[in-house]
């Protein structure tokens, strides 16, 4: 995070009016506080460590920490800018979120980030996907399966998402095998979405935000779902778990290079 935030990039797009709902400097800052008291009313020393490390975060002297809502808050801006451009004939672009059921874990410190992440490169590659794709690494907690489940929210340049390679990417998602205590009764693995609102959905794609999920189902037996705040226990394992992390962690990045805070496609050929 540190190396991008400092990066010299063009100026920012006008996140304020472009995005009403988007969090202001002065939420941050409450949730900042909200966040440093579950910290330390934790008895986890690695916890009242991170507490202290978001307390001692400063405009002038930032913490980079993914648990820090004001330093995450810096980030987007920034991050949501350089896609916003980067996709700028939004025509060629959709966004996709892919699900890896059988990645799910009970506790985050059995979370393997790296793994998950070249998992998902060399299902492109053998798929034969050659369009860039970009995009982070989320976790939610889902209360239906007692389990945080893993999941990328991914900006892809692509017109046709039922291509050939595509397609076969879907059939590596469909052969996932789901734990034999877990009942799923519908699952969705891959979806593609237009791009209809680029910079609302540019937004979602990089909000690192892992939330609480809880499922339902409606009167016609449709399943449905709604996201709630983490539980405070769950809330604690998240920021630890975001904490340390660099944007190199929790960004995927295919067929494309960032240089400081510009983002170049990969020529093939060279790495």
């Amino acid at each position: 995070m540190k190396n991008f935030l400092r990066a010299k990039a063009c100026a920012p797009l006008a996140i304020k009016s472009l995005l009403p709902k988007f969090e202001t400097a002065d939420a941050c800052n409450r949730e900042k506080q909200l966040r440093i008291k579950a910290l330390s009313r934790s008895r986890l020393i690695k916890a009242q460590e991170l507490a202290e490390r978001l307390s001692d975060c400063e405009d002038d002297k930032p913490c980079f920490s993914f648990a820090c809502p004001e330093c995450v808050r810096r980030l987007r801006v920034k991050k949501i800018s350089q896609l916003a451009l980067f996709c700028e004939d939004y025509t060629e672009w959709k966004v996709a979120t892919f699900i890896y059921y059988d990645g799910m874990v009970r506790d985050l410190m059995y979370l393997n980030i790296g793994r998950l992440k070249e998992r998902l490169r060399k299902q492109l590659q053998r798929s034969g996907v050659t369009n860039i794709v970009i995009g982070f690494l989320e976790m939610d907690y889902h209360t239906e399966y007692r389990r945080w489940l893993p999941h990328f929210h991914l900006l892809v340049r692509c017109q046709n998402s039922h291509s050939p390679e595509w397609e076969a990417l879907r059939g590596f998602f469909k052969e996932q095998q789901i734990p034999s205590n877990v009942h799923i009764r519908t699952r969705r693995p891959v979806l593609f979405q237009d791009l209809k609102d680029p910079v609302e959905q540019v937004a979602y794609i990089c909000k690192v935000m892992w939330q609480e999920v809880e499922s339902y189902y409606d009167a016609k037996d449709r399943r449905r779902t709604k996201k709630y705040r983490l539980s405070n226990s769950n809330f604690v394992a998240a920021l630890l778990k975001l904490g340390p992390l660099e944007l190199s962690d929790l960004e995927f990045k295919h067929k494309v290079r960032q240089f400081g805070a510009t983002l170049k496609e990969s020529v093939r050929g060279k790495k």
